[in-house]
């Protein structure tokens, strides 16, 4: 099989077409890549100067014990209650809910139990710390 001189040059001229084309297209992803940073990275010299951008800790944790369940969340320096659950028996008062502090209380029901807690929370370092009085 004889393959003619035309055909053989379009066959050429197409994979240098190609392969340009293709390292050309690399080029242009590469280079636009370079600017890109990882959400996990550390912040690019892109941003204003000045601090930089840092994003809190967001941690939550739960208490459970006399009374009923206290959900927090600290995110960084602030608390916030994300819910707060009575036992069966136990009646609930909610005192505050954020930012600088929750602070939750379940009492017995008279006929029932005499128990109460009162609990509080705040965060330290960037963790919720329970504080809790029981009666």
């Amino acid at each position: 099989m004889r393959v003619s001189r035309p055909i053989l040059v379009a066959v050429a001229a197409w994979l240098v077409v190609v392969a340009v084309g293709s390292t050309l297209v690399w080029a242009v992803i590469s280079r636009a890549g370079d600017g890109v940073v990882s959400a996990d990275s550390p912040a690019s010299s892109a941003q204003p100067t000045g601090s930089p951008t840092t994003r809190p800790t967001i941690t939550r944790r739960t208490w459970q014990g006399v009374g009923g369940t206290v959900a927090v969340t600290c995110r960084g320096t602030s608390v916030s209650l994300d819910s707060a659950q009575p036992d069966s028996g136990f009646t609930i008062e909610v005192h505050e809910r954020g930012p600088q502090r929750v602070e939750v209380r379940f009492e017995g029901r008279d006929d029932e139990s005499d128990d109460k807690s009162r609990v509080r929370a705040g965060c330290a370092g960037g963790l919720p710390v329970f504080e809790v009085d029981t009666d």
